[in-house]
């Protein structure tokens, strides 16, 4: 996967072309599967920042289990709690391949994109927060248009709409690529076994 991939939601295949990244990263990073864990950062208390846990809403509708998914509208991944949800991660063997998902504001031409980005991110840099990175993959998706001071004020008046849209598109592709990983992963260990047993 290139640097950065940039997707329009308005594009009729986002959700094939995103998934297929997503697939792409998970296959790439090492040899052996590890398991997937989405991080989905945002707080409904502001519509553009409800991105994230839409997301999470999302995912776990689809029918991904609890501890693949950190963050949802019932139980945000924010600022506030950012560390104490995710600090466990860092113990489990394997280490998870960790996808953070995230509200951005951007340029008027960037607004309804999605990008998809190797390594992690900084969550509530747009808003003046400085928070640890976190991820390996980031997925962010431009909400609105940045407005220097007037950012935080820029993501509560975001219209629900857009943000629901551009989540609906990001859990379904994210939810496909969980599960092709998931499929992959049985697949090479049956191959695995068998040849152990030969």
């Amino acid at each position: 996967m290139e640097s950065t991939l940039t997707i329009s939601r308005n594009d009729p295949v986002a959700v094939v072309t995103l998934s297929s990244a997503l697939e792409a990263a998970f296959a790439g990073d090492v040899a052996t599967p590890r398991p997937v864990v989405f991080a989905c950062i945002g707080t409904d208390r502001s519509t553009g920042d409800a991105l994230g846990p839409l997301v999470g809403q999302r995912l776990r509708r689809l029918g991904c289990p609890a501890e693949q998914v950190i963050g949802t509208l019932e139980e945000p991944l924010h600022a506030l709690n950012l560390h104490e949800r995710t600090a466990h991660l860092a113990s489990q063997s394997p280490a998870p391949f960790v996808i953070a998902v995230d509200a951005a504001l951007g340029s008027l031409s960037q607004v309804g994109n999605i990008a998809v980005r190797a390594g992690g991110l900084r969550p509530g840099q747009g808003v003046g927060k400085d928070l640890p990175a976190i991820g390996d993959l980031a997925v962010t998706a431009t909400v609105n248009v940045s407005a220097g001071m007037l950012d935080a004020q820029v993501l509560q008046s975001t219209r629900l709409f857009m943000v629901q849209e551009l989540a609906e598109t990001i859990g379904t592709a994210c939810w496909w690529a969980a599960r092709s990983a998931q499929r992959r992963a049985r697949t090479e260990r049956r191959g695995l076994g068998t040849i152990r047993a030969a």
